[in-house]
């Protein structure tokens, strides 16, 4: 059996400045895809910590097979969802190049 260091699992991680750094995070360790970081960060920041929370605790109490795609899946209905009730997504206020 592995011993345990208590220093590793008590020490923040320092790269998480934010709390959707955090989500992020806590979203690829469940998910278990550590290298898709920055995937689940842009999904926070656009949706929003709330909603991105709200999702997450669905996918968490669903007893999915693939609870990621799942998750991709329920974002993707959030945004065609907002945009079909406000005409656009939370993103949608950034000017278009």
């Amino acid at each position: 059996m592995k011993k345990i260091n208590p220093e590793a699992v008590l020490k923040p991680k320092i790269q998480l400045h934010s709390e959707a750094h955090v989500l992020a995070d806590e979203l690829s360790c469940h998910f278990r895809e550590p290298k898709k970081f920055a995937m689940y960060l842009g999904v926070t920041k656009k949706i929003g910590i709330h909603a991105c929370r709200r999702l997450f605790s669905e996918i968490k109490q669903s007893d999915a097979k693939e609870p990621a795609k799942l998750f991709m899946y329920k974002v993707k209905q959030y945004n065609l969802e907002l945009k079909k009730k406000h005409g656009k997504t939370r993103a949608g206020n950034r000017k278009k190049q």
